[in-house]
């Protein structure tokens, strides 16, 4: 029986790599006592398999993991044990049953969705005797005239229409081959700026992944605003398939 175990990574583990969370998993499957399948052969080890990887320091809401298990568990039951030996960093969101013959969800996957907090690449103020962030007090500071954005706001947005009016956006990309520049203009589904936060979808997989750092950088390149990598906090919303199906409403049951 293949399972689709959708969850959340949290702020406190986001510096873990991929490989160290394929061993947290094994280990809570262990531990909350799951029947796991093997697979053959001189190192059997279980059957399960991630959507996507994420990139360190990005945290999510909406990560994917296949495994196979022995047939006859409750599924309910098994996301409560799951998040009994989670702890903190982590939380199973839904455990789903998945469709006979139907695709994993590394093979299904097409985009993905992102949320960033730009907020701190606000020039400091003086904020020594406030509560509150720069963007916050710009926010507060300026005049403006009903319906407007501040300088900030006003700047991002400006880049994001005129990232759009780009026929095509070229940025060097390195393989094991080498360097080549590659068009990721068609690869940007969706872009939008509200109140300190880009929203974006852009195409994902194995073959067409588009990075949230790579449009970012694109997209920073066109503002007067230094992007600074480490001021950012990045969270996967979604991962989905065909016609935007969230992976845990993709051929599961």
């Amino acid at each position: 029986m293949r399972i689709r175990i959708k969850f959340a990574k949290r702020d406190s583990v986001k510096y873990l790599g991929h490989l160290d969370i394929m061993r947290f998993f094994q280990r809570c499957f262990n531990r909350a006592e799951v029947k796991m399948e093997y697979s053959a052969g001189y190192n059997p080890h279980q059957k399960m398999s991630f959507a996507q990887p994420l990139g360190v320091g990005i945290i999510s809401r909406g990560e994917y993991l296949d495994a196979e298990i022995a047939d006859g568990q409750d599924l309910n039951e098994i996301c409560q044990r799951l998040n009994g030996v989670c702890g903190d960093g982590f939380e199973v969101i839904n455990v789903k049953a998945v469709e006979e013959g139907a695709k994993k969800a590394m093979a299904a996957l097409q985009f993905a969705s992102y949320e960033v907090n730009v907020r701190r690449l606000v020039p400091e103020t003086d904020t020594a005797n406030s509560s509150k962030s720069a963007y916050e007090l710009l926010s507060e500071t300026e005049e403006l005239e009903p319906g407007s954005f501040n300088s900030f706001d006003k700047e991002i947005s400006r880049a994001i229409n005129d990232l759009f009016l780009e026929e095509h956006i070229y940025v060097s990309k390195t393989t094991k081959s080498g360097t080549r520049e590659v068009d990721i203009r068609p690869q940007i589904i969706q872009l939008t700026y509200q109140e300190g936060f880009v929203y974006m979808m852009v195409t994902a997989g194995s073959d067409n992944n588009l990075k949230p750092d790579t449009l970012l950088s694109s997209l920073f390149a066109k503002t007067n605003i230094e992007y600074q990598k480490e001021l950012i906090t990045i969270t996967r919303e979604e991962l989905y398939a065909e016609g935007f199906v969230p992976l845990d409403q993709f051929q599961c049951e």
